[in-house]
């Protein structure tokens, strides 16, 4: 079952190679950064989507040992990335930084491993120093910081849906037999649920945003799965983001 989308306003859709790992979000500067996994190589890239425009700043770049990098943090001019020793390990073994824009490197650290990383700084340790001296070095240039100011990370703006009880689905949404919890979030007067029904056999996610008894859009998010997926949606500033089967993000206005 394809999107249907009766009254709102997609802002875009874009898909990637494989497989959506992780994603962060930077409201200061307004992107999404994403780490995706090619299914076969099981390469790690890395891309940069300004989520007002849907625009990358860049799009699946590959970086230093693409089988062991992972997205560690996005700050506002910068992503950093954390090298694991395998990629069978998440054991920490060293550090590079991006720029947002252009996806340039813009300092690594080979030497140093993340122990915690805040909007204030990252904190590093020397692995062949014992026992462990933790440094704090910036976002910007990976140089130490010699008088770390701790700022309380910034209010967020961004909205999660609630776990709810099945009965809230009104009856004019037809659906199979529901599997798992129902998640649901009210909205700029707008109703938005979640959940996984069976349907000819197999279970399934789907996405609705309702307005009364009006329908505004019914969106498979996965189709033939096995097992119940993770929270399906979020908002930001009136935009509706959420991943399509696994390989794409799609984002309305709501």
């Amino acid at each position: 079952m394809e999107s249907i989308s009766f009254e709102l306003e997609q802002v875009f859709s874009q898909k990637f190679i494989g497989l959506i790992w992780r994603i962060m979000i930077n409201e200061e500067t307004a992107y999404i950064a994403i780490e995706n996994r090619e299914l076969t190589s099981k390469k790690v890239s890395i891309s940069v989507l300004n989520y007002k425009t849907g625009i990358f700043h860049f799009k699946e770049k590959l970086f230093a040992e693409p089988l062991n990098a992972n997205l560690a943090y996005a700050s506002p001019k910068s992503i950093l990335l954390k090298l694991n020793e395998s990629s069978e390990s998440f054991e920490s073994k060293g550090l590079i930084a991006v720029d947002i824009y252009t996806g340039e490197i813009m300092w690594e650290h080979y030497n140093l491993c993340l122990n915690d990383v805040k909007s204030y700084g990252i904190q590093v340790f020397d692995p062949r120093i014992f026992p462990r001296k933790y440094l704090w070095i910036d976002h910007l240039k990976g140089e130490i910081i010699q008088n770390l100011e701790i700022n309380k990370n910034k209010y967020s703006n961004l909205l999660f849906p609630k776990m709810v009880d099945n009965n809230i689905i009104p009856k004019s949404i037809i659906h199979g037999d529901l599997q798992g919890e129902v998640f649901f979030m009210n909205f700029n007067e707008k109703n938005l649920i979640s959940f996984h029904e069976r349907f000819e056999g197999m279970m399934q996610q789907r996405l609705i945003v309702y307005q009364g008894d009006n329908i505004l859009l019914d969106n498979i998010l996965i189709s033939d799965i096995q097992k119940l997926q993770p929270e399906s949606f979020f908002i930001l500033n009136k935009q509706l983001f959420y991943i399509r089967n696994k390989d794409e993000i799609v984002s309305y206005f709501v």
